[in-house]
Order: C-alpha cells, then structure tokens, then sequence
C-alpha cells in the first residue's frame, strides 16, 4: 500500500537520497528543500510511504491561478508501480484544491518514462527550452495542463 503525506523537514535525507539515485530529477540542496517546507502557503512537498519506506516524492509551487511541479522522483527499484501517478495525482489535486487552472512542468527531453508519465496525465507540450540542462546537456520541454473543471487524475 502507498500513501501520500506531506514531506517533514525529518524526511530530507531520504528526499535527496531519492533525488540523487534519479539523475533526471533536479539535485537540490537540503536547504532548497527545507526552504520549500517553510513556505507551505506556495509549496508543497509530498512523499510516497510504502509500508514504512519513502520511495518518491513531488514538491508543487501554486502562485495564484498557475501550479508547478518543481520536481518528482521515484526510487528506481519501484519504478512502474504506480508511485508518480500517484504522487502526480496528489500533487494535481492540491493544485486545484488551492485554486490553480493551469499547471506546469519541465522535463528533460530524453526522459521517455516521464513523458508518457505526464502525457497519460493530459499535459501537452507548450515550449521547447533549447540547452536547459546540463550533466547531459539536453533540451527541456515544458509542458501544460489545463485543470479548470476537468479532473486532474489520468485519462
């Protein structure tokens, strides 16, 4: 069973252990992390808990009528269980509960399993950031979702 709680600044090591193990996710310092704990009126964090065990994680930022997801990661060993969808649609649902219509996230061009990820989730691709990323250098994606009155769950 995996259950979605918000992340305490007690889970950060595992946080960035989860982080570290997912190249394709961004490498923030505790201090990003526990900044983004601080400030819980404009970001979130979220960990997935199975049986005990953080296995991924999302951080939301909700500005006004727009949502970002700044980062997710599952830990590699329980990839294709459901993990991202869930912390996704978590992340989806407390966007909309704090009045966002859009949403939006970039991604690593390369990173197939997060877009077909976020494609069965309704984004679609708005812009190309040519050079975003580095340590491989690659193109980012940015991709949107329009949440007014539609369900945020996958399609």
């Amino acid at each position: 069973m995996i259950g979605i709680r918000p992340c305490a600044l007690a889970d950060l090591d595992v946080v960035r252990a989860i982080a570290a193990a997912a190249p394709e996710a961004a490498g923030w310092s505790r201090e990003t992390y526990a900044t983004i704990l601080q400030d819980p009126q404009q970001t979130c964090c979220y960990i997935a808990d199975q049986e005990g065990t953080i296995v991924g994680f999302v951080c939301l930022r909700v500005m006004s009528d727009e949502a970002e997801v700044l980062n997710l990661a599952v830990l590699p060993s329980t990839r294709r269980l459901g993990v991202g969808s869930r912390l996704l649609d978590h992340a989806l649902r407390e966007a909309v509960q704090q009045g966002a219509h859009r949403v939006f996230l970039e991604v690593r061009e390369t990173n197939q399993a997060a877009l077909a990820l976020y494609y069965q989730f309704g984004f679609a691709v708005s812009m190309r950031r040519v050079g975003y990323y580095s340590g491989p250098p690659a193109d980012a994606l940015v991709l949107v979702k329009d949440l007014s009155g539609k369900a945020p769950s996958a399609a």
